[in-house]
């Protein structure tokens, strides 16, 4: 990997993550939003530091992008845009694989559907399309194992630092992470 092409993609998702920054802020009317650019850039640094310079790299940047406009969103309005799960999906097109991905679409959202079937009010519709998308671009497995990953860093976040248990919280930020997470380690 050249270092030139490094410091080109970092800077370029920093400026990425600073327009990022004034739409979410224009979207979401709150000053919630921060670090924006800084995440975006780190983002970036981490999928080329790992992958190096390629579509590969591309498409992960792309989908990390798209996860932290998703989080950040989340965080100010505690919902997730009705575009976000489609840019994801045509993130995924950039590599797809029919059949994982058909299946992940699918299989991914199910246990929240069905946690949101069983007791109304427990998770969001934007977070079973945001999982159901990310299936797609991760698979059965890695989309599973995304969704077990955020869970238990939501279900840990909330137990050490939040006060008021019975509180909604915005859970995007905890599946973006445990997306990234699988799409980087796995």
């Amino acid at each position: 990997m050249e270092v030139h092409s490094f410091c080109i993609g970092v800077s370029a998702s920093f400026l990425c993550g600073m327009l990022m920054d004034m739409l979410l802020k224009k979207l979401t009317g709150s000053d919630k939003v921060r670090y924006v650019a800084l995440l975006s850039a780190a983002v970036t640094a981490v999928f080329v530091g790992a992958y190096g310079t390629g579509t590969h790299t591309f498409a992960c940047v792309l989908f990390g992008q798209v996860l932290l406009f998703a989080a950040e969103y989340d965080i100010a309005t505690h919902t997730v845009p009705d575009y976000v799960p489609v840019l994801i999906l045509l993130v995924g097109l950039m590599e797809v694989e029919f059949a994982p991905a058909f299946l992940g679409l699918i299989l991914v959202p199910l246990p929240f559907l069905a946690a949101a079937l069983i007791r109304e009010g427990s998770i969001g519709g934007g977070d079973i399309k945001l999982m159901g998308a990310c299936g797609f671009v991760l698979g059965v497995r890695r989309g599973y194992a995304a969704l077990m990953l955020g869970l238990f860093l939501a279900v840990a976040f909330q137990a050490a630092f939040v006060k008021k248990k019975d509180k909604g919280f915005a859970l995007a930020p905890y599946l973006a992470v445990g997306c990234l997470l699988v799409r980087l380690i796995v």
